[in-house]
């Protein structure tokens, strides 16, 4: 049957026309209840359905959907303040920490377990404010080339998510056979100075780009703060 049909004295009335009205008028099959009887929607399979077994049909998948994503959001605030439970607990430790080391120790064992991560590292455009405290990887230096990898990471101060570049990851994991492939970087910053963590996994899709990482912005402020101490300006 063709889409549109003619009526003896009038222009024709597409299916376009027969959608606007339905639309504007949904109390229609209301007013014309025999007309659901009539009108069916037929399946691929080559079996009719009624109209309204049809709505109800689309009406339960729809709240199926709804109920489903509504399960997710509960899902992740739950695991969101069980993780922010934790992460407070990181910050009381990492003040509680004697020297630098154990501070460096207790955040990338937490960071590990807390973010289901491979690798942890942290990497300082400073200097250290103590002779004996400079001898990890963690300071770069004031002088290091690599800063400009991470300048704009530093200058906006939000943390980014998604995949590295190659100098990125060689200069924060090394360019081992374990390639990180998604990573959370997070910028650390003080008066005079700047610097990144980094959260790496080898799973791609562990750290999308765009993901939220409201908590790990949070804690950025936190260890700069902790770090300051150690760092000289």
């Amino acid at each position: 049957m063709s889409m549109t049909q003619k009526i003896p004295g009038s222009s024709p009335v597409t299916a376009e026309d027969v959608e606007k009205y339905l639309k504007h008028n949904p109390d229609f099959f209301s007013n014309y209840p025999e007309l659901l009887a009539e009108i069916t929607v037929p399946h691929i399979s080559g079996q009719a359905v009624s109209l309204v077994e049809k709505q109800v049909k689309v009406l339960r998948e729809q709240n199926e959907q709804t109920r489903k994503r509504l399960h997710e959001l509960i899902e992740i605030a739950r695991l969101n303040e069980e993780l922010a439970h934790r992460m407070h607990h990181l910050v009381l430790t990492l003040i509680d920490a004697e020297n630098l080391e154990q501070i460096f120790k207790t955040l990338y064992d937490n960071l590990k377990r807390n973010f289901r991560a491979h690798k942890v590292a942290v990497r300082l455009f400073a200097e250290p404010a103590f002779v004996d405290t400079g001898n990890g990887d963690e300071f770069a230096g004031k002088e290091a080339s690599e800063e400009s990898l991470f300048k704009s990471l530093i200058d906006k101060r939000l943390p980014v998510s998604g995949s590295l570049e190659r100098r990125q990851q060689a200069f924060l994991f090394g360019d081992g056979e374990n390639e990180v492939a998604s990573a959370v970087l997070v910028p650390l910053r003080g008066n005079n100075w700047g610097g990144v963590m980094a959260i790496g996994s080898q799973n791609p899709d562990r750290f999308q780009e765009g993901m939220g990482v409201e908590l790990l912005a949070n804690m950025g402020e936190v260890l700069s703060f902790i770090l300051k101490p150690w760092i000289a300006e």
